[in-house]
């Protein structure tokens, strides 16, 4: 009987949800959710644009506002993999933004310029997440320069 009444009261609260939501022309309703792989590469472009776009340019050619002013030329990102025999360096790419490899203008090994945009963030997190998410953004970089390759 309770099992009854719950179902009975859940279907209700469904209806009279569904009837409001009807009802509020206001409502906005994305009319196609984003798959996995879009959202990774939308957060991946916006961090591209916000952490390497200065010196790299919206568009990866090694042409963004800072370039002109520093020692070493800026890296023509889209051509990484024409570079590379046709293949996308993942790991070198993947190197350079953790700190891993030594890639001058980006800092010291142990604390890269944007080290912090990953690391520290949401310090009401535990560690173990911190770190899951921080991987996940870096993977989501790495994965948007992918696509930009010529």
């Amino acid at each position: 009987m309770k099992v009854l009444n719950f179902l009975l009261g859940t279907t209700i609260l469904t209806l009279s949800h569904c009837a409001l939501a009807q009802e509020n022309t206001e409502v906005e309703v994305m009319k196609t959710p984003l798959t996995w792989k879009q959202a990774r590469l939308t957060d991946g472009g916006e961090l591209f644009v916000e952490l390497c776009g200065a010196c790299h340019g919206k568009g990866g050619k090694g042409d963004g506002p800072v370039a002109a002013v520093l020692k070493t030329p800026v890296p023509d990102l889209t051509l990484l993999a024409a570079n590379n025999e046709g293949i996308f360096p993942e790991e070198q790419i993947e190197d350079s933004i953790v700190g891993k490899s030594k890639v001058t203008s980006h800092g010291t090994i142990d604390m890269p310029v944007w080290g912090s945009a990953f690391e520290g963030v949401r310090p009401d997190w535990k560690p173990f997440h911190r770190e899951a998410w921080a991987r996940q953004r870096i993977h989501n970089l790495v994965e948007y320069i992918s696509t930009i390759q010529e």
